[in-house]
Protein backbone atom coordinates (compact mmCIF):
# COMPACT_ATOMS: atom_id res chain seq x y z
CA UNK A 1 0.00 0.00 0.00
CA UNK A 2 2.94 2.40 0.86
CA UNK A 3 4.20 2.08 -2.79
CA UNK A 4 1.13 2.80 -4.28
CA UNK A 5 0.53 5.77 -2.52
CA UNK A 6 4.05 7.14 -3.22
CA UNK A 7 3.13 6.08 -7.22
CA UNK A 8 0.02 8.44 -6.32
CA UNK A 9 2.30 11.16 -4.38
CA UNK A 10 4.61 10.87 -7.62
CA UNK A 11 2.11 10.76 -10.21
CA UNK A 12 -0.59 13.03 -9.73
CA UNK A 13 -1.66 16.11 -7.59
CA UNK A 14 -3.89 14.28 -5.61
CA UNK A 15 -2.66 15.23 -1.82
CA UNK A 16 -1.72 11.82 -0.73
CA UNK A 17 0.33 11.98 2.54
CA UNK A 18 3.03 9.68 2.85
CA UNK A 19 4.18 9.41 6.52
CA UNK A 20 7.93 8.31 7.16
CA UNK A 21 11.37 8.88 5.59
CA UNK A 22 10.95 7.57 1.73
CA UNK A 23 14.50 6.80 -0.07
CA UNK A 24 15.67 6.78 -3.49
CA UNK A 25 14.95 2.65 -2.98
CA UNK A 26 11.53 3.16 -2.10
CA UNK A 27 10.41 5.08 -5.34
CA UNK A 28 12.17 2.41 -7.46
CA UNK A 29 10.18 0.35 -5.72
CA UNK A 30 6.33 2.05 -6.31
CA UNK A 31 7.22 2.37 -10.49
CA UNK A 32 5.53 -1.16 -10.26
CA UNK A 33 2.31 0.30 -9.65
CA UNK A 34 3.13 3.36 -12.00
CA UNK A 35 0.44 1.54 -14.35
CA UNK A 36 -1.69 0.82 -12.03
CA UNK A 37 -1.94 4.76 -11.25
CA UNK A 38 -1.95 5.11 -15.09
CA UNK A 39 -5.55 2.98 -15.07
CA UNK A 40 -6.92 4.41 -12.01
CA UNK A 41 -6.25 8.30 -14.37
CA UNK A 42 -7.53 6.80 -17.08
CA UNK A 43 -10.89 5.30 -15.62
CA UNK A 44 -11.71 8.71 -14.53
CA UNK A 45 -10.70 10.48 -17.58
CA UNK A 46 -13.29 7.95 -19.27
CA UNK A 47 -15.44 9.13 -17.01
CA UNK A 48 -15.31 12.27 -17.66
CA UNK A 49 -15.68 12.01 -21.39
CA UNK A 50 -18.89 10.04 -20.84
CA UNK A 51 -20.20 13.22 -18.25
CA UNK A 52 -19.05 15.76 -21.05
CA UNK A 53 -21.15 13.56 -24.28
CA UNK A 54 -23.87 13.84 -22.08
CA UNK A 55 -23.96 17.45 -22.97
CA UNK A 56 -21.61 17.43 -26.48
CA UNK A 57 -20.54 14.33 -28.91
CA UNK A 58 -18.21 17.30 -30.63
CA UNK A 59 -14.52 17.40 -30.42
CA UNK A 60 -14.69 18.76 -26.69
CA UNK A 61 -15.57 15.33 -25.35
CA UNK A 62 -12.59 14.45 -26.30
CA UNK A 63 -10.54 17.17 -25.06
CA UNK A 64 -11.93 17.66 -22.12
CA UNK A 65 -10.34 14.25 -20.55
CA UNK A 66 -7.39 14.65 -22.11
CA UNK A 67 -7.18 18.08 -20.30
CA UNK A 68 -8.50 16.55 -17.21
CA UNK A 69 -5.51 14.16 -17.17
CA UNK A 70 -3.01 17.47 -17.82
CA UNK A 71 -4.06 19.35 -15.06
CA UNK A 72 -4.39 15.87 -12.61
CA UNK A 73 -0.86 14.96 -13.12
CA UNK A 74 0.07 18.67 -13.05
CA UNK A 75 1.54 18.47 -16.76
CA UNK A 76 4.78 16.91 -15.49
CA UNK A 77 4.79 14.30 -18.54
CA UNK A 78 4.08 17.17 -20.68
CA UNK A 79 7.02 19.08 -19.32
CA UNK A 80 9.40 16.49 -19.74
CA UNK A 81 8.50 16.41 -23.56
CA UNK A 82 8.94 20.17 -23.82
CA UNK A 83 12.25 20.01 -21.97
CA UNK A 84 13.35 16.67 -23.69
CA UNK A 85 12.40 17.84 -26.92
CA UNK A 86 14.61 21.12 -26.66
CA UNK A 87 17.79 19.23 -25.60
CA UNK A 88 17.55 16.30 -28.04
CA UNK A 89 16.41 19.00 -30.84
CA UNK A 90 19.35 21.20 -29.89
CA UNK A 91 21.72 19.31 -31.91
CA UNK A 92 24.45 19.83 -29.31
CA UNK A 93 26.56 17.08 -27.70
CA UNK A 94 25.59 15.30 -25.07
CA UNK A 95 26.46 17.49 -22.01
CA UNK A 96 25.25 20.45 -23.54
CA UNK A 97 21.78 18.40 -24.29
CA UNK A 98 21.52 17.35 -20.65
CA UNK A 99 22.31 21.06 -19.73
CA UNK A 100 19.35 22.68 -22.08
CA UNK A 101 17.23 20.04 -20.89
CA UNK A 102 17.71 21.29 -16.89
CA UNK A 103 16.89 24.66 -18.01
CA UNK A 104 13.50 25.99 -16.70
CA UNK A 105 13.07 28.00 -19.44
CA UNK A 106 11.09 26.14 -22.80
CA UNK A 107 12.46 26.81 -25.98
CA UNK A 108 10.90 26.76 -29.19
CA UNK A 109 11.54 23.08 -29.80
CA UNK A 110 9.92 22.50 -26.70
CA UNK A 111 7.07 24.20 -26.99
CA UNK A 112 6.20 23.02 -30.52
CA UNK A 113 6.59 19.35 -28.95
CA UNK A 114 3.99 20.20 -26.75
CA UNK A 115 1.48 21.69 -29.27
CA UNK A 116 1.75 18.78 -31.54
CA UNK A 117 1.61 16.28 -28.37
CA UNK A 118 -1.53 16.82 -27.24
CA UNK A 119 -3.09 17.95 -30.76
CA UNK A 120 -1.73 14.65 -31.73
CA UNK A 121 -3.56 12.98 -29.04
CA UNK A 122 -6.88 15.09 -29.42
CA UNK A 123 -7.31 13.68 -32.87
CA UNK A 124 -6.51 10.40 -32.77
CA UNK A 125 -8.68 10.35 -30.02
CA UNK A 126 -11.05 12.40 -31.51
CA UNK A 127 -11.68 9.61 -34.39
CA UNK A 128 -12.30 6.48 -32.06
CA UNK A 129 -16.06 5.27 -31.96
CA UNK A 130 -17.53 6.52 -28.36
CA UNK A 131 -16.62 2.61 -27.04
CA UNK A 132 -13.42 2.97 -28.73
CA UNK A 133 -12.60 6.26 -26.70
CA UNK A 134 -13.62 4.79 -23.07
CA UNK A 135 -11.51 1.74 -23.49
CA UNK A 136 -8.59 4.46 -25.25
CA UNK A 137 -8.83 6.16 -22.10
CA UNK A 138 -8.88 3.59 -19.83
CA UNK A 139 -6.08 1.96 -21.36
CA UNK A 140 -3.43 4.64 -22.41
CA UNK A 141 -2.44 6.20 -19.39
CA UNK A 142 -1.29 3.08 -17.88
CA UNK A 143 0.69 2.49 -21.30
CA UNK A 144 2.84 5.75 -20.99
CA UNK A 145 3.53 4.72 -17.73
CA UNK A 146 4.48 1.66 -18.27
CA UNK A 147 7.09 2.80 -20.46
CA UNK A 148 8.55 4.65 -18.09
CA UNK A 149 9.23 1.68 -16.21
CA UNK A 150 10.50 -0.38 -18.86
CA UNK A 151 12.70 2.55 -19.85
CA UNK A 152 14.18 3.21 -16.52
CA UNK A 153 14.60 -0.82 -16.13
CA UNK A 154 16.37 -1.01 -19.47
CA UNK A 155 18.83 1.88 -19.75
CA UNK A 156 21.09 3.61 -17.55
CA UNK A 157 20.18 7.00 -15.34
CA UNK A 158 22.50 9.56 -17.07
CA UNK A 159 22.38 12.70 -15.45
CA UNK A 160 24.94 13.47 -13.47
CA UNK A 161 24.93 14.41 -9.72
CA UNK A 162 21.46 12.53 -9.75
CA UNK A 163 18.82 14.62 -10.28
CA UNK A 164 14.30 14.30 -10.25
CA UNK A 165 14.43 10.98 -11.69
CA UNK A 166 17.80 9.66 -9.55
CA UNK A 167 15.97 7.03 -8.19
CA UNK A 168 15.47 4.95 -11.12
CA UNK A 169 18.65 3.60 -11.38
CA UNK A 170 17.09 0.85 -8.63
CA UNK A 171 14.03 -0.42 -10.94
CA UNK A 172 14.97 -3.95 -11.52
CA UNK A 173 12.90 -6.66 -12.60
CA UNK A 174 10.71 -6.91 -9.55
CA UNK A 175 9.24 -3.38 -11.00
CA UNK A 176 9.41 -4.45 -14.50
CA UNK A 177 7.21 -7.87 -13.79
CA UNK A 178 5.01 -6.51 -12.06
CA UNK A 179 4.24 -3.56 -13.80
CA UNK A 180 3.78 -5.35 -16.95
CA UNK A 181 1.34 -7.67 -15.53
CA UNK A 182 -0.47 -5.21 -14.92
CA UNK A 183 -0.44 -3.95 -18.58
CA UNK A 184 -1.31 -7.28 -20.00
CA UNK A 185 -4.11 -8.38 -17.61
CA UNK A 186 -5.46 -4.93 -18.52
CA UNK A 187 -4.84 -4.59 -22.38
CA UNK A 188 -6.21 -8.67 -22.23
CA UNK A 189 -9.55 -8.17 -20.14
CA UNK A 190 -10.38 -4.45 -22.39
CA UNK A 191 -9.45 -5.45 -26.18
CA UNK A 192 -9.04 -9.66 -25.84
CA UNK A 193 -6.05 -10.80 -28.11
CA UNK A 194 -5.78 -6.81 -29.89
CA UNK A 195 -5.05 -6.33 -26.51
CA UNK A 196 -1.33 -8.35 -26.56
CA UNK A 197 -0.76 -6.60 -30.44
CA UNK A 198 -1.37 -3.07 -28.73
CA UNK A 199 0.77 -3.99 -25.51
CA UNK A 200 3.56 -5.16 -28.03
CA UNK A 201 3.80 -1.86 -30.44
CA UNK A 202 4.16 -0.08 -27.42
CA UNK A 203 6.60 -2.09 -25.72
CA UNK A 204 8.32 -2.06 -29.27
CA UNK A 205 8.26 1.57 -29.74
CA UNK A 206 9.80 2.19 -26.26
CA UNK A 207 12.24 0.31 -26.88
CA UNK A 208 13.16 1.93 -30.54
CA UNK A 209 13.07 5.61 -28.33
CA UNK A 210 14.78 4.01 -25.37
CA UNK A 211 17.67 3.33 -27.87
CA UNK A 212 17.68 5.88 -28.76
CA UNK A 213 17.89 8.50 -25.91
CA UNK A 214 20.78 5.99 -25.02
CA UNK A 215 22.56 6.46 -27.96
CA UNK A 216 22.19 10.37 -28.11
CA UNK A 217 22.90 11.20 -24.68
CA UNK A 218 24.31 7.37 -22.79
CA UNK A 219 21.18 6.70 -20.96
CA UNK A 220 17.33 8.29 -19.20
CA UNK A 221 16.70 11.35 -17.47
CA UNK A 222 13.46 12.26 -15.93
CA UNK A 223 12.70 14.43 -18.65
CA UNK A 224 13.47 11.76 -20.73
CA UNK A 225 10.76 9.14 -19.27
CA UNK A 226 8.05 12.02 -19.10
CA UNK A 227 8.43 12.36 -23.21
CA UNK A 228 8.56 8.88 -23.33
CA UNK A 229 5.15 8.59 -21.69
CA UNK A 230 3.83 11.56 -23.58
CA UNK A 231 4.62 9.65 -26.61
CA UNK A 232 4.21 6.04 -26.02
CA UNK A 233 0.46 7.27 -25.21
CA UNK A 234 0.45 8.90 -28.97
CA UNK A 235 1.37 5.31 -30.42
CA UNK A 236 -1.20 3.69 -27.85
CA UNK A 237 -3.96 6.11 -29.34
CA UNK A 238 -2.74 4.91 -33.01
CA UNK A 239 -2.88 1.91 -32.31
CA UNK A 240 -6.30 1.60 -30.64
CA UNK A 241 -7.42 3.48 -33.53
CA UNK A 242 -6.06 0.65 -36.33
CA UNK A 243 -7.20 -1.91 -34.47
CA UNK A 244 -10.64 -0.53 -34.62
CA UNK A 245 -10.57 -0.84 -38.21
CA UNK A 246 -10.06 -4.71 -37.92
Amino acid sequence: MLQLLLACQFLTVVPVTVRGPVGEKDLAAAMAWFPLVGLLLGAAAAGAYMVTRLVSASLLSAFVPLAFLVVITGNMHGDGLMDAADGLGSGRPADQALSIMKDSHVGAHGVMAGILGFLAKLLLLGALTPTGKIAALALVPALGRWAQVYAAGTNPYVRPGGGKGGFTKYVGSRELVLASATVLAAAGLVLGPKGAVLAGVVLAATWLAGHYVRKRIGGVTGDTLGALSELMEIVGFAVMLVLGKF
